[in-house]
């Protein structure tokens, strides 16, 4: 299959739909599915996905294309590697080219891809020990203690590292494995006294780690007695990084999908005892403080999160230190208050647990209500200092809140418990927002700007909007690409993305096939995807369409010949400041082209 027909193939058998899904929350909107975009933060969707062209574009950072920039964007990869992404997953055979095989990765990539194989096989070898014998006295003994089943166990690929130094690194040596691979990925260490590699993991219970996808990059080990310390995690790595990852996600996200909520978790034993019970749409946090990037994988799937982190002092003072983060993320959170000391498992596996677990959930606090209460203890709301920095710790929730009656309504709440007037309230808000705005004012200004390489008063010109009409139509309806092909030359266009689109667009056009947004935009860079999928998207005016595409060609011609009249005029310039006599027909072609104007005005 030589790489063109791969390229086609993926085309045909790769629903972008099911692509952007894995990295985004998508909801109906018309015929195009609509969400938060993946590549800049906001809190109003507006990234559009179209499953009938097979396209995305975002409104607000003007990120779009087809599937393979799609995945070029998000991964970071070149065309090559996002091919060979794309075919691994469409279950497509890559051709070899001069004994490599077509969409040869980078060099990251290669690391990446064998710390995957390995972070496969390891987990391979960790599950079947703690199906042999060897494993079974304790570790087996541990899971069916904590109600932990056999199935349960098998889906969440739990297994078991032996009481050993070495078993695991002969293992690897035989398999020709590189040792500071296994290394990176937490497996094996190394021993400066003694020259050698060890085990890394012993007698501990394994949790292998996977990102969304299901692909492991990392493990957690349990200690099975007293040793120190209790949980043994992986390194972060090229394939690992804690700040990006949900235990359980890989597993939750359909049911968090459905249920439009997840549950938040400290431990990997609480997410399965949440498992157990019913709860599917519960993941863990690789670390107390949740990261805004955690945030924005959780927002690709609900808008909806209830933390049930410990009742202590650590647990407390994590939530809090969290709640900025889904604030940023777009994500309305919900703050599980357990009883006593208690974590999720110790509360599930108590006396009617299910039915006490079901009841805080249903009593969760807002996080707004949280942080005030927090906020309450730590400031003495009597005195002025201590009014403003509590209303300080609640200001992004209120200032960030979407909704006119609740953000009203929080306001009021705050006025009646600090004993001020709501003005004041609303008043101190609007100086720290405005101060909070000044800092952001150069970002978004950098986020939001059109990069087509246009100068802002040509996207002002009624010829550059006449450009991007024209490009519109060709697109978005039938039998006007031959019609442009006919009137317009790729000269008439000035702007040089529009251009080149058009470029595309001819070359199309010219090979006598059937006019497919896909065999134009093969040929297309970024820029000019992001343009085309922009104009496909877009919705066409209302006016009738022939009309349009007239009177825009006008436009162009008017322009094309008003830049010929003044090259003519420099030329005639030119002839008479060196004395010389202006050949007439010159003066004949602008006298033409003036007349032409000039009617063209009436």
């Amino acid at each position: 299959m030589k790489s063109d027909e791969v390229v086609e193939r993926i085309r045909e058998d790769v629903n972008i739909v099911d692509i952007i899904s894995d990295y985004v929350a998508l909801q109906q909107r018309g015929k195009n599915l609509v969400g938060l975009c993946p590549f800049h933060d906001e809190r109003t969707p507006s990234f559009s996905v179209s499953p009938d062209r097979q396209l995305y574009y975002c409104f607000g950072c003007h990120a779009g294309g087809d599937v393979f920039s799609f995945v070029m964007e998000m991964e970071g990869v070149s065309f090559p590697e996002a091919i060979n992404m794309l075919a691994e997953r469409a279950g497509i055979d890559l051709p070899k080219r001069k004994g490599k095989k077509f969409g040869q990765p980078s060099r990251k990539r290669k690391v990446q891809n064998y710390l995957y194989k390995l972070g496969e096989f390891a987990t391979k070898f960790f599950s079947k020990q703690l199906e042999n014998q060897k494993g079974r006295n304790k570790a087996v003994k541990y899971l069916r203690g904590r109600g932990i089943s056999e199935d349960i166990q098998k889906e969440y690929r739990l297994g078991y590292a032996p009481d050993s130094w070495d078993t695991l690194v002969d293992l690897l040596k035989n398999k020709g494995v590189k040792m500071k691979a296994a290394e990176l990925l937490g497996l094996v260490k190394y021993s400066e006294k003694t020259g050698n590699y060890y085990d890394a993991f012993r007698d501990r219970l394994i949790f292998p780690i996977s990102d969304f996808r299901g692909k492991v990059v990392g493990f957690a080990g349990r200690v099975l007695g007293d040793g120190h310390p209790k949980y043994l995690n992986s390194p972060e790595n090229p394939i690992f990084h804690k700040g990006d990852i949900w235990y359980g996600l890989d597993k939750a996200k359909s049911e968090i999908r459905r249920r439009n909520r997840t549950i938040i978790v400290e431990g990997y034993i609480d997410v399965l005892a949440c498992v157990i019970h019913g709860w599917r749409e519960t993941v863990a946090s690789m670390g107390t403080a949740i990261t805004q990037r955690q945030a924005k994988v959780l927002s690709r799937y609900t808008d909806e999160a209830y933390i049930a982190y410990d009742a202590d002092e650590a647990g407390l003072d994590a939530v809090t230190r969290s709640i900025p983060s889904f604030v940023e993320g777009g994500i309305n959170l919900h703050v599980v208050e357990l009883p006593g000391d208690m974590d999720p498992d110790d509360l599930l596996s108590s006396d009617d647990g299910q039915e006490k677990f079901a009841e805080c959930l249903e009593t969760a606090q807002s996080s707004f209500e949280f942080c005030w209460q927090q906020a309450a203890k730590k400031y003495d709301l009597k005195q002025s200092e201590g009014k403003s920095k509590a209303l300080r710790e609640v200001a992004d929730m209120i200032l960030r809140e979407e909704d006119s009656l609740v953000r009203a309504d929080r306001i009021r709440t705050v006025a009646e418990r600090l004993s001020v007037p709501e003005d004041a309230v609303r008043k101190q808000l609007n100086e720290w927002n405005r101060m909070d705005n000044r800092h952001k004012q150069s970002i978004n200004r950098h986020n939001t700007k059109e990069n087509y390489g246009t100068e802002s008063l040509e996207q002002k010109s009624a010829a550059w909007h006449a450009e991007r009409e024209i490009l519109r139509i060709v697109l978005q309806t039938d039998d006007y690409a031959q019609k442009a092909f006919e009137e317009l030359t790729e000269a008439d266009f000035e702007n040089k993305v529009h251009r080149r689109l058009l470029r595309s667009i001819f070359k199309s056009v010219e090979s006598g096939e059937e006019l497919l947004l896909d065999s134009i935009l093969k040929d297309c860079d970024k820029d000019e995807r992001r343009l085309a999928a922009r104009l496909t998207m877009e919705e066409m005016p209302p006016a009738a369409v022939d009309k349009v595409f007239r009177d825009c060609v006008r436009v162009l011609r008017r322009r094309s010949k008003e830049k010929r009249v003044q090259q003519l005029r420099d030329i005639i310039s030119q002839k008479e400041s060196e004395g010389e006599s202006v050949p007439s027909e010159i003066l004949k072609e602008q006298m033409e082209l003036l007349t032409d104007l000039k009617k063209s005005r009436v």
